[in-house]
């Protein structure tokens, strides 16, 4: 299955195997775009285990998850009007669930608890996508670890597909599937936690964007539970997600 995508606005999607840290360079990510700009951008939370979200050192009190069991919750019981009017609540339902912070906007996907399928996770993690990507300059989703969300066409809109290895067998295995799964032509990885573009065994005619190196102050950091936006501006791994980051904006 490939797809194509011609939309002209930024959208990326960090992806890979589990592990590999995309948590972690999709904070140093944003945060470069934030720096760099332009303004505002959207960073979509996509992993229902969460962690972008602390990252980058917010609390949401609303998720997508919220929105979708809170539905189902309401539309149990309910006539064939009423269910009607609760789909056309969704909007302003995903609305409410954004976090508002200086240049940019945060969705949180959140843990499913309603049982059911009155909206399936990723149908309505596609569909909040195309609702709410308009009004930003570009778009910054930290995807769920493995193919799942691709294989669904969650990254339909995504004009970039930001996938990371960190040289093991099973994330050049990943990336390899990825390739199988969208043109290669909008692929570029970033080697996380490596020292050498050799060692990520890249496939044909997909872009190598850079490598973040191993950093003893992000891990600090990430054990601590602290924003990495705090990280000095000369950190290392940040460093090199600004040199990533501008070669995302200015190709």
């Amino acid at each position: 299955m490939t797809h194509t995508v011609n939309n002209a606005k930024p959208i990326f999607s960090v992806c890979g195997k589990g592990g590999v840290g995309k948590t972690a360079v999709s904070a140093l990510m944003a945060r470069a775009f934030l720096e760099l700009g332009p303004r505002p951008v959207l960073l979509i939370d996509a992993d229902p285990a969460g962690g972008l979200v602390s990252a980058v050192g917010e609390k949401a009190d609303k998720t997508l998850a919220g929105a979708r069991d809170q539905l189902i919750s309401t539309a149990r019981g309910a006539g064939d009007a009423e269910k009607t009017r609760l789909a056309q609540n969704l909007d302003y339902l995903v609305m409410e669930a954004l976090v508002e912070g200086p240049g940019y906007s945060l969705l949180a996907m959140g843990r499913m608890e309603a049982k059911g399928c009155f909206c399936p996770a990723n149908t309505l993690l596609r569909e909040a996508i195309d609702l709410l990507a308009e009004p930003f300059a570009m778009v910054l989703i930290d995807a769920e670890a493995g193919l799942e969300q691709i294989a669904r066409q969650v990254t339909r809109r995504v004009t970039r597909v930001i996938a990371l290895s960190d040289g093991s067998s099973r994330s050049v295995q990943t990336i390899d599937l990825i390739t199988q799964m969208v043109d290669p032509s909008i692929m570029g990885v970033i080697g996380n936690r490596v020292d050498r573009v050799d060692d990520l065994d890249l496939p044909p005619d997909v872009e190598f964007l850079g490598i973040i190196p191993e950093d003893d102050q992000v891990r600090v950091f990430d054990r601590q539970g602290r924003s990495l936006w705090d990280l000095p501006s000369d950190n290392p791994a940040l460093t090199a997600a600004m040199a990533v980051a501008e070669k995302l904006i200015n190709p």
